[in-house]
């Protein structure tokens, strides 16, 4: 605890160091190197210390970058430059975690194993080595790291508690919740068999694309080694800062951004950290992924409100973009409806010329320039991960390719996505849903009604609920049932097929979409037997 009170107090943080102190601060020895009057940046100096604070820390302030909603957008963006540190572990050590975790020699293990690490991060390194023959390449976590994370969280709980206690001011940030949630977030990232079987998964959903996962040695991977397929190529770090004619800088853009947005609304997983040393480009300039441990995770719902946001950005549509955004309970103040669709259609306006060709820029303007911040609005974490990655993909390809856009890829994404809502599995699957429900009503509602008449009786009402009535309101029911599901499917076509009539992809019908005009079609003779089921009951 002094070392950490010692280093807030050496950028300036006094205050906070006295009230997470059980001693009086003024007699600590330490080198002061700012004042409250410094013309260095509050952020910047917050940054320094979780950096001198070492690797949980760093690993706290990564995590927190991830909510700028909750610290802020300029310290968010801070925190997203700091840089983990990178101890070397001796061979020695290495040797004897791999054969304590397998209970043999590496000799038995390994045909060949590197001593010399090809690469260090700050919880674990990597060596080259031979398997059977084929080479591979071992993750090994640093020793010791896992004490070190343990001890750390445990200071930020005394810390997070103290200062929640004496200061109001944090109160609202609950960091207490704030370290449980990072507590969670580490734990998965120090488990190499968490990180296995995302590799894994990935892989399998992938298996047909133009990208590459390494294969997974799980015979040879615990929760502390991971052995994994060794990449014969270069890191995209390189491959930016070259200029070498056989890297197809327009061809690794458009494939790594078009994987990572099919993880995104087509498989609902992704990767979730696409900085450029996680990217590998091998021969032919394939496009390979690395370091399975941050993964997003999207259910059905989430994604077609994706697939609705993107439509209405790329159409810049200020209104239904808004309607969009309440629906998802972005905000829930119907006060604030006006004034938040007046801001989006001044920043969709900034960014339509002849043709709308930034989806990427009007995210970034929502999530980091305070145009949903300043009136309170909280973006859910998992609705923020995409985003981010989507900028951060972004940016990668602008970087490959000055005329690259992200934008393209979306649309042909969101066609896809729509289309696929017209599939007879994924049909019958929303039927099914709200079948199940109007089930559970019906079955609930007798009970319901008998339960009701007890409440009548107290009352001096009097409710008389026979076996025939109950048989004849189950009928009643019933024909509700066919015809709601009816009603879904024709709204679900009805929908479906305006929002292909957004896009501009495939074949054209009367000047329309072909495959939107057809849907609108059947709508059209889905409502019309709908209408004649009605009149024929004659109870309208």
């Amino acid at each position: 605890m002094n070392e950490i009170v010692k280093i807030l107090i050496k950028y300036g943080f006094e205050g906070i160091a006295q009230n997470i102190s059980s001693k009086n601060t003024k007699f600590l020895p330490v080198d002061k190197l700012f004042t409250i009057e410094s013309n260095v940046s509050l952020n910047t100096r917050i940054r320094w210390v979780l950096q001198d604070l070492g690797t949980t820390f760093i690993k706290l302030g990564q995590t927190l970058s991830t909510y700028p909603e909750l610290v802020g957008f300029d310290l968010a963006e801070e925190l997203s430059k700091l840089q983990e540190s990178a101890p070397i572990t001796p061979f020695v050590d290495v040797k004897k975690i791999i054969e304590s975790e397998f209970s043999k020699s590496i000799d038995e293990i390994f045909d060949d194993f590197s001593e010399e690490p090809i690469a260090s991060a700050s919880i674990g390194q990597v060596h080259k080595a031979y398997l059977g023959g084929v080479c591979v390449a071992v993750k090994v976590q640093h020793p010791g790291i896992r004490d070190t994370v343990d001890s750390d969280i445990n200071l930020m709980k005394i810390i997070a508690n103290r200062l929640d206690k004496s200061i109001a001011n944090t109160k609202s940030y609950n960091l207490p919740g704030i370290v449980e949630v990072f507590e969670k977030d580490i734990r998965k990232e120090l488990d190499y068999g968490f990180e296995a079987r995302n590799a894994i998964h990935l892989g399998v959903l992938l298996e047909n694309d133009d990208v590459y996962i390494p294969k997974i040695y799980q015979k040879y991977s615990t929760d502390k080694v991971l052995v994994m397929e060794f990449l014969d190529g270069v890191s995209l770090n390189y491959v930016l800062s070259s200029s070498d004619e056989k890297f197809d800088n327009e061809k690794i853009a458009r494939t790594g951004a078009d994987s990572f947005v099919k993880q995104i609304l087509v498989h609902g997983f992704y990767h979730a950290d696409p900085h450029p040393g996680n990217i590998f480009v091998l021969e032919d300039n394939i496009v390979a992924f690395v370091d399975f441990g941050m993964m997003g995770h999207l259910d059905s719902e989430l994604r077609e409100d994706l697939t609705k946001l993107f439509i209405f950005i790329s159409n810049g549509d200020a209104k239904l973009l808004t309607k969009q955004l309440y629906h998802m309970s972005i905000f829930n103040d119907k006060s604030l409806y006006d004034d938040i669709e007046y801001e989006i259609m001044n920043l969709l306006d900034k960014y339509y010329g002849v043709q709308f060709n930034d989806v990427s820029g009007v995210l970034h303007e929502l999530i980091q320039n305070n145009t949903l911040n300043k009136y309170g609005i909280v973006i859910p974490r998992d609705l923020l991960m995409v985003i981010r990655t989507l900028i951060m993909v972004d940016d990668i390809g602008k970087k490959l390719d000055p005329s690259f856009n992200t934008t393209e890829i979306l649309k042909q994404y969101t066609l896809i996505m729509l289309l696929d809502n017209f599939k007879p599995k994924n049909m019958f699957t929303k039927l099914s849903e709200g079948y199940m429900d109007l089930q559970y009503f019906i079955t609930k509602l007798p009970g319901f009604l008998l339960s009701f008449e007890d409440i009548l009786n107290d009352g001096k009402f009097e409710l008389s609920v026979g076996l025939n009535e109950l048989s004849e309101l189950n009928n009643i029911f019933s024909r509700i049932i066919n015809e709601l599901s009816l009603a879904i499917i024709t709204a679900a076509l009805i929908v479906g097929s305006s929002l292909i009539m957004l896009t501009d992809n495939g074949y054209y019908l009367f000047g329309y979409p072909f495959l939107g005009f057809i849907g609108f079609v059947f709508s059209a003779v889905l409502g019309v037997i709908l209408i004649i089921m009605i009149l024929r009951r004659g109870n309208y």
